[in-house]
């Protein structure tokens, strides 16, 4: 979606230090830190707050704070005050009459006092990245160097993730960094997921028919792996449907160790980045994919040597697809191709055993001894591995496993001729 941000802060605004205070921090114990914030404040003619989000005992937290900071005028606010009173309280605090105001979250929003440039959050590790965020804004509203404390349990005693919110508050403190807490904030509680209560995520940058194909691999590898007992023509049939259903073809699975991508200095934008990926995925001839070559050197220019390497990956998946091979490897310097399921009549078995097409790619192998390739069986997958030399470039290591997967190919379509 198109979005629209206002990073610009009004003139005169400075970010908020914030400070993340553990228990565990002998040198400077809560308390402590609490009134060197607190008289700090006082020395500039400003106010604090002091937010505790517990009305049990909240008297008892503004009865601590007076003994620690006796310099200091306090006063309480909490939601279940009655209106009147708590209106008056507000006035007060307005006007100048108390110092510290001690409080729940009831400030979170829709407060603006110039004067309060400091705010202490007790037990910090307790509220929501949004909620910090919100409380931390109700401070450095003027043209004052504006200070949030976050008192925080030690450390070792935190779960990750309420660390890893503390840290993010901690980190981005620039004005209109909003956004960019907020995606924090997504990493740090998950995604979601498109089935269940959780529906949110990123699908909608991924798109969901990306999405329902990684769904279909993942389901397609527990059929492999799972339950294998169950019928092959049974789950060829629900293959089928499908596909034909969504309007795709199956994929040979590629697995590669070298680098190929659409780097981000080269496309900028990620909606176009990841187009581009989506119809790679779709392209299934090569001339389609000359075609996308040649409009990204058009609209971006030429292209870097990552890309090209992924343009060749996508041919080698095309071609591996067409001979309906499961899966291909690109790893070690070795092109290893993984063949159909042994159920697979047509690629195994013929009315005439010497027209299968496996039988024919094993007489093209053995009749050609400087394939160096090696039939090898791993479970109940067969597989045939062929070394390449290490010390040639990626493309020629790439042009190369072309070269024997089309040889294949060949073998295959003059076979079923």
């Amino acid at each position: 979606r198109d979005l629209s941000m206002i990073t610009t802060p009004p003139r005169n605004r400075l970010p908020i230090i914030t400070e993340i205070i553990p228990a565990s921090d002998g040198r400077r114990p809560h308390w402590q830190v609490v009134r060197e914030a607190i008289l700090k404040e006082l020395h500039r003619d400003g106010q604090a707050y002091f937010v505790h989000d517990r009305v049990q005992n909240i008297g008892a937290i503004a009865d601590q704070l007076k003994s620690h900071c006796p310099e200091a005028r306090v006063h309480i606010a909490h939601g279940q005050m009655h209106g009147s009173q708590l209106e008056q309280t507000m006035l007060n605090f307005l006007e100048k009459k108390y110092d510290v105001l001690v409080c729940t979250k009831i400030i979170e929003s829709g407060l603006d006092i110039p004067n309060v440039n400091t705010i202490i959050i007790n037990r910090a590790d307790q509220f929501g990245l949004a909620e910090l965020y919100q409380l931390r804004g109700r401070v450095g509203r003027a043209n004052l160097q504006a200070f949030a404390y976050l008192l925080v349990p030690p450390v070792n005693a935190l779960p990750k993730q309420t660390l890893r919110r503390l840290q993010a508050i901690e980190e981005f403190t620039e004005l209109g960094s909003g956004f960019n807490l907020a995606m924090r904030d997504l990493e740090i509680r998950g995604a979601g997921n498109i089935f269940g209560a959780e529906q949110s995520g990123f699908i909608i940058e991924m798109g969901f028919e990306t999405y329902e194909r990684i769904v279909r691999e993942a389901v397609e590898e527990l059929y492999r792996e799972e339950f294998k007992d169950i019928a092959f023509e049974q789950r060829s049939l629900r293959i089928q449907r499908s596909a034909m259903s969504l309007n795709v073809e199956p994929r040979t699975m590629v697995e590669y160790d070298i680098t190929a991508l659409i780097p981000d200095l080269y496309i900028e934008a990620d909606n176009e980045r990841l187009d581009i990926y989506r119809r790679l995925y779709r392209i299934n001839s090569t001339e389609d994919l000359q075609t996308l070559r040649e409009e990204l050197r058009d609209r971006f220019g030429e292209y870097p040597e990552e890309v090209e390497n992924l343009f060749q990956l996508i041919d080698l998946r095309n071609i591996a697809s067409s001979i309906d091979f499961p899966k291909i490897s690109l790893k070690g310097g070795k092109l290893i191709v993984t063949l159909p399921d042994q159920t697979n009549e047509a690629f195994y078995n013929s009315e005439n055993n010497s027209q299968a097409l496996f039988q024919k790619i094993m007489r093209k192998i053995s009749e050609d001894r400087h394939h160096n390739v090696q039939v090898k069986q791993s479970g109940k997958e067969l597989r045939l591995e062929y070394s390449c030399h290490n010390e040639k470039s990626i493309k020629d290591y790439l042009m190369e496993a072309r070269k024997k997967l089309e040889e294949i190919r060949l073998c295959c379509e003059l076979s079923t001729e």
